[in-house]
């Protein structure tokens, strides 16, 4: 392909850079996204010629060997496998750097294109950056070889080289008796353990693995050489042997025999199920899994053939379950394990072999012929040499290709053999045929009662006593004689186990072949075919363009399943946006929670080893963290709950740290980027409507300003003062509105709807009064002179002359009346009150002296009080009561 450096070796120096991975090779432009694209580029594009490598097919190197009738049909070429398309290839996307920068352009969108006087414009109108011309390179001049002539300088030949650098040369099979080719398994070890256990016992030295492998490896040719001279050569294939199944010699290339490595079974691959042809040993599945035991068919009697297991363990022929019809194979591809056996119905395993003269052994089947009911085992049937065929019958009337192929199986009897098989004698009606046949079956009753009894030969070849004393000889060790008679006890039973196959391959292909020991496959030593070594190297060079095909297709794959597993992701999250949007929105919330703690100081619960005394100052804990598995298990049920909880944890923070530390900053800091994300989240649900809207402070101080506006245009009574307390109450419950203008108002109009209340009451009061004097007045004796009815009224009454008590000039009667009885109530405070008194209501000693000491202190604070002095004190209660909410309005007003 013309490249110069190794193509795994340069994958594995790219890997660790980022890519996209440019071609190495000059006047390639092409880049790739991973590193298979461009191991696959280079490995399957020739970069001389521009093409891509054509893989060339060759046949897969198959066990057995295969004849096909008549001429071999020719494989027809293959197509070129399509190069790789690179990811921006794929993508229709152009990358090209402008001075650093990495740009890209589809090449699906149209271009704009600008002339250059265009452009000029542009640039003399400041609306394009003038265009930068590149730095001229400086000119630098190639290097002058200096010449110097020598005198007497001559070169000598390189040396010649060896033919193991240019070719590899295979080791003649002399060479490799010389070798030691012998591996150990694990069951070597485990044996050589125990034996140098028991050496170890003795205070002996151990044999070391190398020593166990000469001496096997010995032995193991050895064996094979006596096994030669004696003419012995084990399992040799047979040319003309057939399918023990379909009892058919004849092969194809995809369907050719296989012959068990170690009991000489030949198969073919669709009739045992062996899709693909494994390199080197093939053992069947007798060998394999039981190797040393002879199994038993629980469909016939017989010895031999074709083994599979059943779904219960047991062992079944394969044409046995191929022929009864209720049997089923569980995988059709590998025809393995055998089912469908209990199915089988009782009847069939009652009846009796007509050839084997066994009954209710094993199932038969019958003849095909109407009203013919001999039975037989299938083993049975195929040694007598019976008529037994299977065809393939398609619907001929649908003529539907989709529809399954239904396999049609027929068995006869030799007496209803059909006329023209090859089993059909020429004269069927005569008695030298009928005798013939008597006698086919005499001859296979007898064949397979030797089959049943016989015990099958396992070639285990001796090695003389000198030629075990000189394999002895090659190694040095302690009692070296019981030593190697119980390295040959253990090889002979791994032998006998493995049915006398050798235990080394090459030793075994070599048992398969025709040809003398010591030669090698190609037939001449040290040589190998080129055309073969071509072949080889394209079939390897095929293979491997699969396994990159095979790659990449699991990267696609892997791509895709991440992709789906994003896909579900967001659909589990859609989904439960529907469900629980609060939920999702919370857990969103939390989500940006985290993400603001940068230096995680919220994220975990506070360590209480490191600060002891938290929990003293702290008494209900909180984090993220605990926030989340609240959430997870549900214990949120409204945003508020949540939030309740952050405000706790900032609280927590705010309360233990110091001002002064990163601790009680990054509190303060997350508590107005949290509270931003919760009033963001709020406003976002419910805007949406899912949960309802939360009053502020803003708000419900506007609800209490109408209120108020609406209560003070109602005229004054105590209902409109117990509504304003109600608002006054709700304005202080909220922690933003307690030190308000808002809050103050409330209170000035609460006093001034109580002072008007008073006012009302007290103004009825007097009009009573004055209403009940005027009618004592119209119904008194029209002879009674005025001072008489001056002198006749009380001492309290506010009827009472101003002549009677000295009062200041310039003052009305009105407020004469008020001085006197005010120093009336001054003088005597502590006057018990008589019952003989001339007032009809009598007051109390305590309210009058309170009501004296209110009345200094309200003439002593302030002269604009002179206008409450007009209220009679003294007179009742009601009028101390009225005294009392005015004084009260007044000093609530300061």
């Amino acid at each position: 392909m013309g490249l110069d450096f190794d193509v795994v070796e340069y994958i594995k120096t790219i890997r660790g850079a980022a890519p996209p991975y440019k071609c190495p090779v000059d006047k390639c432009d092409k880049s790739y996204k991973s590193a298979i694209g461009m191991q696959y580029h280079l490995l399957n594009f020739d970069h001389d010629t521009g093409t891509t490598i054509t893989p060339v097919v060759t046949p897969s190197r198959k066990k057995g060997r295969t004849r096909v009738p008549g001429t071999p049909q020719k494989v027809p070429p293959t197509e070129a496998p399509k190069e790789a398309v690179t990811y921006n290839e794929a993508l229709g996307v152009v990358q090209f750097e402008i001075e650093g920068k990495t740009m890209e352009l589809s090449v699906t969108e149209d271009l704009p294109l600008m002339d250059l006087e265009e452009y000029q414009k542009l640039v003399e109108k400041g609306q394009a950056a003038p265009a930068v011309e590149p730095q001229s390179e400086p000119h630098i001049k190639l290097p002058e070889a200096a010449v110097k002539e020598l005198k007497n300088y001559n070169i000598c030949d390189a040396p010649p080289r060896p033919n193991a650098y240019i070719r590899f040369i295979e080791k003649s099979a002399e060479e490799l008796d010389g070798e030691v080719e012998y591996d150990v398994d694990e069951e070597d070890t485990t044996w050589l353990g125990i034996i140098n256990e028991k050496r170890a016992s003795q205070g002996l030295n151990p044999v070391s693995v190398d020593s166990l492998e000469l001496l096997m490896d010995r032995l193991e040719k050895e064996s094979y050489f006596q096994a030669a001279a004696n003419g012995q050569s084990g399992s040799v294939v047979d040319d003309d042997a057939v399918c023990c199944i379909c009892m058919d010699g004849e092969c194809q290339n995809t369907n050719v025999i296989l012959f068990c490595d170690m009991c000489n079974l030949a198969v073919h691959q669709d009739c045992y199920g062996v899709p693909y042809i494994p390199e080197g040993q093939w053992l069947c599945r007798r060998c394999l899994q039981s190797p040393s035991r002879p199994v038993d068919c629980v469909l016939c009697p017989n010895k031999g053939g074709a083994f599979k297991q059943t779904d219960r363990s047991q062992w079944a022929h394969v044409v046995c379950a191929l022929w009864i019809p209720e049997v089923r194979f569980a995988n059709t591809v590998f025809l393995e394990p055998i089912d469908s056996i209990e199915t089988i119905p009782a009847a069939r395993w009652r009846l009796s072999c007509y050839i084997c003269k066994q009954k209710s052994v094993g199932a038969c089947i019958q003849c095909h012929r109407t009203n013919c009911y001999a039975a037989f085992h299938v083993t049975c049937a195929q040694q007598a040499g019976l008529h037994m065929r299977m065809d393939t019958v398609r619907d001929s009337v649908t003529g539907n290709e989709a529809q399954p192929i239904i396999v049609q199986k027929t068995a006869y009897c030799d007496a209803h053999t059909p006329a023209g098989s090859a089993e059909t004698p020429e004269t069927e009606a005569s008695e030298k045929a009928r005798e013939e046949s008597r006698n086919k079956m005499k001859q296979a009753r007898k064949l397979l009662a030797k089959k049943r009894t016989s015990v099958p030969v396992i070639l285990i070849p001796t090695i003389p006593p000198e030629r075990v004393q000189e394999i002895a000889q090659l190694v040095n060790i302690q009692k070296k004689s019981p030593f190697i008679q119980r390295l040959i006890a253990y090889w002979t039973l791994k032998r006998q186990y493995r049915n006398g196959v050798p235990l080394l391959r090459r030793l075994q292909s070599q048992g398969q072949s025709h040809s003398a020991f010591g030669t090698g496959r190609s037939g001449i030593e040290g040589s190998p075919d080129t055309s073969e070594l071509y072949q080889q190297l394209k079939y390897w060079q095929s293979l491997r363009q699969d396994l990159e095909r095979a790659r990449l297709l699991c990267e696609l794959v892997r791509k895709r399943e991440k992709l789906k597993v994003a896909l579900f992701k967001v659909q589990e999250q859609t989904l439960m946006m529907q469900l629980n949007p609060v939920e999702a929105a919370m857990k969103k919330l939390l989500e940006g929670l985290e993400q603001k703690d940068t230096t995680e100081i919220f994220r975990e619960p506070v360590d209480v080893n490191e600060v002891p005394d938290y929990t003293d100052i702290v008494k209900h804990p909180m984090d993220l963290s605990t926030m989340a598995t609240k959430l997870k298990n549900g214990a949120y049920e409204s945003l508020d709950d949540m939030e309740a909880d952050f405000n706790l944890m900032i609280r927590n923070c705010l309360a233990y740290n110091n001002k002064d530390t990163i601790f009680y900053r990054a509190g303060a800091r997350m508590r107005d980027q949290g509270g931003a994300l919760f009033k963001a989240v709020r406003k976002d649900l419910e805007k949406e409507g899912l949960i309802s809207i939360k009053k502020t402070d803003e708000i419900v101080g506007q609800e209490i300003d109408e209120e108020v506006k609406i209560l003070l245009q109602q005229p004054p009574n105590e209902k409109i003062v117990t509504k304003l307390q109600i608002l006054l109450e709700r304005a202080v419950a909220r922690h933003g509105l307690t030190k308000t203008k808002r809050v103050r108002q409330i209170k000035l109009e609460i006093a001034k709807m109580k002072r008007a209340i008073a006012k009302q009451e007290t103004a009825g009061e007097n009009k009573v009064e004055v209403t009940a004097a005027a009618k004592d007045t119209r119904t008194s004796d029209s002879g009674v002179k005025r001072e008489d009815q001056i002198a006749q009224t009380p001492p309290c009454s506010p009827m009472k002359t101003p002549n009677n008590s000295a009062s200041p000039s310039g003052v009305n009667r009105r407020t004469a009346v008020l001085f006197t009885r005010k120093a009336q109530a001054v003088k005597k405070p502590d006057l018990p009150m008589k019952e003989d008194s001339s007032c009809d209501i009598q007051i109390p000693d305590k309210t009058k002296a309170a009501a004296a000491a209110a009345a200094g202190a309200v003439r002593e604070a302030h002269v604009t009080l002179i206008g409450i002095w007009h209220i009679p004190f003294g007179l009742c209660s009601v009028h101390t009561k009225a005294v009392w909410d005015v004084m009260k309005g007044w000093f609530l007003h300061r």
